[in-house]
């Protein structure tokens, strides 16, 4: 059966089809504007172009997602309340998750105890896996990782206003310095969770995790931070292809409902 994957990000969606033993993508753009009535011409376009009939559809949207709803998204804001009725779509499976959920399918290992995939993009997200199995906490809003507070010098601050990628755009930061300075905020927070999970893994994702100086400052303010024994016995490693990662677990969400 054909699928068609897509990941909604703050700045750009993709879109990836997977067509007889072929995958094919594309990108568009987003941003806070960007509401049902626009997704639906993209799809419908794409199902006329494909000839797209009772197939598979996955989409991935950074925010609260309940029960194939978007309860709340900051970077979407015009989603909010999306749901699979809403999708004018030939589909005949619909699967709407949350970004980060979705990602973590796509490197998860049964095997393994507890695993987080920590992503900066637009903003910063934690998913958490435990004994194979997503942790979504009592109502589904477990790895907000992002809206962890911290005090500085300049006073308090969530970890997304001095570490995500939105908060690095609008600041304009652009100096070595300046980049490794917020990559250490994103170090700490990871470090809090490394002692509050103990994990054997953990994946970073996301555009900023491209940046070589934010990248540096935050393995080294982990190093710096977090206990030496979990720490010790935790693996932590960039996602490879980190641009296809959430529509690659899309494909294993939808694999799995089969």
């Amino acid at each position: 059966m054909h699928t068609l994957t897509i990941d909604i990000g703050g700045t750009k969606a993709l879109f990836e089809l997977h067509l007889d033993g072929r995958t094919e993508q594309y990108k568009v753009p987003t941003g806070e504007g960007f509401d049902i009535a626009d997704l639906n011409r993209h799809l419908i376009e794409l199902e006329a172009d494909y000839g797209l009939d009772e197939y598979q559809l996955a989409v991935a949207l950074p925010g609260l997602v309940k029960r194939n709803e978007l309860l709340s998204s900051k970077s979407l804001p015009c989603l909010n309340g999306l749901s699979q009725s809403d999708l004018n779509s030939k589909a005949k499976r619909i699967l709407l998750s949350n970004d980060l959920d979705a990602g973590l399918g796509a490197v998860i290992d049964p095997k393994q105890d507890c695993e987080l995939l920590i992503m900066c993009g637009t903003g910063i997200g934690l998913a958490i896996s435990v004994n194979g199995q997503l942790f979504s906490g009592a109502s589904g809003f477990a790895g907000e990782l992002g809206h962890c507070r911290v005090m500085t010098e300049s006073g308090e601050f969530s970890l997304e206003q001095l570490a995500s990628g939105d908060s690095i755009r609008t600041r304009e930061l652009k100096s070595s310095y300046e980049l490794n300075r917020a990559g250490r905020y994103l170090g700490m927070g990871i470090s809090w969770a490394v002692n509050l999970f103990n994990p054997n893994r953990i994946w970073l994702a996301g555009g900023m995790m491209n940046s070589s100086d934010y990248y540096r400052g935050c393995i080294d303010s982990l190093n710096e931070m977090a206990l030496t024994a979990p720490l010790s016995e935790t693996k932590v490693a960039r996602v490879d292809d980190m641009e296809t990662l959430v529509c690659r677990g899309l494909k294993v969400l939808l694999d799995k409902a089969v």
